[in-house]
């Protein structure tokens, strides 16, 4: 059983709550949005809609954080080729080239994809 994750508009990544008990009273969030690790291809994906809407401070952030996340899976899926076209990708993301990184994303979603 892998870690639960949470993808919403506000917020990617583990599910930080301790418990998967019946929620307190002060509970913010109305339902589980917890499920399952994405699959690499589907984070590659996401990250090529995310970087073609890059405007603002906060997009480039999230950007960064599933960026960071894909190179992370493609690392602990043993995958050094696609890891390394991330790796790439997310230099090109922090000088603001996006259309370098895409490219490399491309590059990245095929060896993803090879296995």
């Amino acid at each position: 059983m892998g870690q639960k994750w949470v993808d919403n508009e506000v917020y990617f990544g583990p599910d930080r709550r301790r418990r998967d008990a019946s929620k307190r009273w002060s509970e913010r969030r109305r339902y589980n949005d917890a499920a399952e690790r994405p699959p690499l291809g589907a984070v590659l994906r996401r990250l090529r809609v995310q970087i073609s809407v890059v405007g603002s401070p906060e997009q480039r952030r999230h950007l960064l954080d599933l960026a960071k996340f894909a190179l992370s899976e493609a690392e602990r899926q043993y995958l050094p080729e696609c890891a390394d076209h991330l790796r790439e990708a997310l230099r090109h993301i922090t000088l603001a080239q996006y259309d370098a990184a895409d490219a490399h994303i491309v590059e990245a979603l095929v060896f993803a994809n090879a296995r």
